[in-house]
Formats: structure tokens, C-alpha cells, sequence
């Protein structure tokens, strides 16, 4: 984003506060203002998120409007990444990304974690599977922020050699994991595990979300740490160890930003690191 002052409004800028707390004074100390004085230019710097979406049945992409929503209000801006986009054009996509958005979809498919589909197992898209698991291995050696939703925390998982439970109710979960009201209500409780990626987020013991899914992690994958569990024990979110921010959560924060204290959290959290 670029915005034209003149003089006088530079001058004005440099007497308040800029953008929650930045001053033009300090902005030799912040990575995301550039002020070009000599010619009253301002340029503030958005972090680019890369988002990886679904694709329907017909093979059409499809990114709800509530993930584009929920990057630009906290200050990111968002790029779509398909799973058709050649191999060497996506390694320059994240090359130039700064962050990383994987979103709800159809099922992983059991044959990516070495289990034989059941009956309950819902539509799968293996070239889906393929391309982000093996993005995801680019991706963790960039050390750059990850954020997975609902299904982004699943293939995480996978591709850090972890396990799904293919079917919640089959499993005999106690509780409702995919609500029929709207998104922006809050069906159930998670509780939050201390010293935890997502509880330096929200600083919170426990908080309730929303819930739209059949399937969750089962056995982790490899440097993947719980970070908050439904009252049946169903993982809820899980963080990368030794990772600055890479985090999965089963719910759908899109939903929710400016609505809830906590999902708004997470999004500012993730955006703000993709800054730095």
C-alpha cells in the first residue's frame, strides 16, 4: 500500500501516533514502515499471506470470502496458490510469501498415514494431498509462520508423520464436533495447555469455539506439541516445536475475526509474525 502526503500531513504524522503505536520517529526500528522523506512519501509494508484453498468436486479453487476477510483486517494481504500451479512457480511463490494459510476441505486421504479408508471416510482429493504435503516440507525448512484451519491442522499433521481419526462419531467422541448453526456461533469448550504456542496467544485456560468437522488428529506428528484438547480428549490444536509461529487449530477462526476476542487473537498473532 502507498499513500501520498504532503508536507504538512507529514509533519502532522510525526506529532501523533502511527498505526497502533509506530511512530515515523522510531521507523528505522520497524521492518514495516519506509518513509521516503524527501518526497513526503509513505510506504507501509503488508505482509503477503499464501493461501493454499480447497478445490470442489469439479475442480474449481475455493476460498471463502472469510479467510480473505480475516487476513486483510489484520493487516495482511492474501494470495492464492493453487494446487495446479507449477512445481518450480510455487517454489517462487513461497520464496515471496511471508506466511502461510492452509484451509478447511475434503477429507486427507488414510492411504497419505498408511490406514485403509472407512466406511464413514468422506470425499478425498489425493493431488490436494500430494501438493501440500510436499509444500509443507519447503515450507517448515523456510521457518516462515504457518496457520492451519480444520482440515490445515489434518494434513499437517500427516505430513509431519502423524495419524487422523478418519470419523469423530464412529470413535464414539462425547460430544458434537459439527454443529449445525452458523459459524459465528460457539458450540463447544477447548482447553487450553500452558506454556504453549496458543496459550501465549490468548492467554486463556480454556474459551469455547466453533466446530465443523468429522475427523481430528489422532497420534501427532513429528515435533507437533498439543496446545488445547476438548473435554473428550479430542486434539483441538497442536504447534510445531522449535518453530517461531506454525500453528494448526480444528476450528474456524475466518469466522469469527472482530466477533471473538480469541480467534481475532490468533489471527493479529499469526499476521504479526509473518511481519517480522
Amino acid at each position: 500500500m502507498m499513500v501520498i502526503f504532503d508536507q504538512e500531513e507529514v509533519g502532522a504524522i510525526e506529532r501523533r501516533n502511527f498505526r497502533k503505536g509506530v511512530t515515523v520517529e522510531n521507523r528505522e526500528k520497524t521492518k514495516n514502515v519506509i518513509m521516503l522523506v524527501q518526497k513526503g512519501v509513505l510506504i507501509m509494508k503488508k505482509p503477503i499471506i499464501c493461501i493454499i484453498p480447497e478445490c470442489d468436486s469439479k475442480g474449481n479453487i475455493v476460498v471463502k470470502k472469510e479467510y480473505l476477510h480475516s487476513i486483510e483486517m489484520a493487516g495482511g494481504v492474501p494470495a492464492i496458490l493453487s494446487f495446479y500451479t507449477d512445481c518450480k512457480d510455487s517454489i517462487n511463490f513461497i520464496d515471496c510469501s511471508d506466511g502461510f494459510l492452509l484451509t478447511g476441505g475434503p477429507d486427507v486421504n488414510p492411504l497419505f498415514y498408511e490406514e485403509e479408508p472407512i466406511e464413514e471416510c468422506g470425499s478425498i482429493n489425493p493431488e490436494l494431498d500430494k501438493f501440500e504435503i510436499e509444500l509443507l516440507s519447503v515450507i517448515k525448512r523456510t521457518s516462515k509462520p504457518v496457520l492451519g484451519i480444520c482440515r490445515g491442522i489434518q494434513v499437517i499433521n500427516v505430513a509431519l508423520g502423524g495419524t487422523l481419526i478418519q470419523d469423530l462419531p464412529t470413535y464414539k467422541a462425547k460430544f458434537g464436533h459439527n454443529q449445525k448453526a452458523k459459524g459465528t456461533v460457539l458450540t463447544h469448550s477447548v482447553e487450553v495447555i500452558k506454556d504453549t504456542l496458543l496459550y501465549d496467544i490468548v492467554k486463556k485456560n480454556s474459551f469455547t469455539v466453533n466446530s465443523f468437522h468429522h475427523q481430528a488428529c489422532k497420534k501427532l506428528g513429528n515435533g507437533l506439541i498439543a496446545n488445547a484438547l476438548t473435554l473428550d480428549g479430542i486434539i483441538e490444536a497442536a504447534s510445531l516445536a522449535n518453530h517461531r509461529f506454525f500453528l494448526g487449530v480444528q476450528w474456524h477462526p475466518e469466522c469469527l475475526y472482530g466477533i471473538d476476542e480469541n480467534a481475532t487473537k490468533i489471527w493479529d498473532a499469526f499476521i504479526s509474525a509473518c511481519r517480522k
